[in-house]
């Protein structure tokens, strides 16, 4: 609902693991996603986001507020979680309050979770909650944007606001893994650096428990090792914060904390969560089902090219498109994306090449390209017509000096013999 078809093309075809059941296991009620399947998708949305310069934090901001319209989220599935607990939330004294307490009984998958402390003070309530992943990292790397956006949302679809504050203290995610690959940085002597600039300091867990005072079930967890960060880290080009000042990372547990005006309750909870229901079955999944059709058959198109070492050409659905410098050019290309999905090249990455730029001196790559581009959009032939290109598989974009992009349209099916 937020993106094309065609923005979702892009990032289903970074991997051919992006089949069509999969698309189809992500979008039906009650199928299973195993860990590794999970992670896989996590992972490439989040890096697809990087690359369109996107902050993936601003993208979970934007699903939370779809989920409590109820426009991204099976309202069904929703009642069906919270129908054990539905007598507690008619009985209590603060929804959001009991909206953690439950946390440990709506998601099994967490261990060793519950509240750390629960307190009151003019009218605000602070609650720190821990829980650990069994397996840090097994469904996504850096998982806590995605487990803070599922915890602020249920207030959310029972009818009352949302929470004021809800950050986190310690998370089991490593500095490194935090940084997605955004960030250089290394560790020299206990302490992390980027560039000349220090940024953080290993430590021990219990240095954490003592700040906070926190009554600490298992002692040998205390003394492990995770590095405290001294400065906020942002991403250069999306504003993404990346490492957060004052947080520990790669602790035994997360901890987080929420800030909340107490006792605050609705008198029918249940009452917006109930009329979605109905109103999901007409108006909401509808649209969404189209466009899932729609993409469905969009990544049913493919398109085969073969690079032929024998004669040092290319080929595309068994036509000869170009040979010699440009075959090679699109065969080197073609390779990193069909091995990493990536579209963005810098022109530097072809010059190096021998087998591309034979003289370093003068390269010339850029004309080399040229021809590269004319075979894709269609030659002209010297009776002055232009014979057929295969842009409608791929282009290639010149979008600024010293580098371009790869565009495709469709699936990509690229081998060499």
């Amino acid at each position: 609902m937020t993106y094309s078809v065609k923005d979702i093309l892009s990032l289903v075809r970074r991997d051919a693991r992006f089949d069509t059941k999969l698309v189809n296991d992500l979008f039906f009620e009650g199928t299973f996603i195993d860990e590794n399947s999970h992670h896989f998708v996590f992972d490439n949305l989040v890096q697809w986001l990087y690359d369109r310069g996107e902050n993936p934090d601003d993208f979970v901001e934007r699903i939370v507020k779809r989920c409590a319209d109820f426009e991204a989220v099976p309202a069904r599935s929703v009642l069906r979680s919270y129908l054990p607990f539905v007598s507690q939330f008619y009985q209590t004294k603060d929804v959001r309050a009991l909206c953690l307490e439950i946390i440990p009984k709506r998601y099994p998958f967490l261990i060793n979770a519950g509240i750390l402390r629960d307190t009151i003070q003019n009218d605000e309530r602070t609650m720190y909650f821990t829980f650990q992943f069994e397996t840090p990292g097994s469904l996504v790397s850096n998982p806590m944007r995605w487990a803070l956006g599922l915890f602020r949302i249920g207030p959310l679809l029972l009818n009352t606001p949302a929470y004021e504050h809800m950050g986190y203290v310690a998370t089991q995610t490593s500095f490194i893994e935090a940084l997605e690959n955004r960030v250089p940085a290394e560790m020299v002597d206990g302490n992390v650096y980027i560039g000349d600039k220090l940024v953080g300091r290993t430590t021990t867990f219990g240095e954490c428990i003592s700040e906070y005072g926190f009554e600490w079930p298992r002692a040998s967890e205390r003394e492990m090792g995770c590095v405290l960060a001294l400065e906020d880290i942002r991403d250069a080009k999306t504003n993404s914060l990346l490492l957060r000042k004052g947080c520990y990372y790669g602790t035994p547990s997360n901890i987080l904390d929420a800030r909340f005006k107490a006792n605050v309750v609705t008198q029918e909870p249940f009452l917006k969560l109930m009329s979605s229901v109905v109103k999901q079955e007409f108006d909401v999944w509808q649209p969404i089902q189209k466009a899932q059709e729609q993409l469905l058959g969009a990544m049913n198109d493919s398109v085969e090219v073969v690079y032929y070492k024998s004669d040092d050409s290319i080929s595309v659905n068994s036509k000869h498109l170009m040979r010699n410098v440009p075959a090679r050019i699109l065969r080197n290309l073609l390779r990193e994306y069909t091995a990493t999905g990536r579209e963005e090249y810098e022109n530097r990455e072809f010059k190096r090449d021998p087998s591309i730029c034979m003289d370093p001196l003068r390269p010339n790559f850029e004309s080399r390209l040229n021809r590269v581009i004319a075979h894709i959009n269609g030659t002209e032939e010297k009776d002055g017509s232009v014979s057929e290109g295969v842009k409608k598989f791929f282009e290639i974009e010149r979008h600024r000096r010293g580098g371009f992009r790869f565009l495709p349209k469709c699936k990509i099916i690229f081998r060499e013999e």
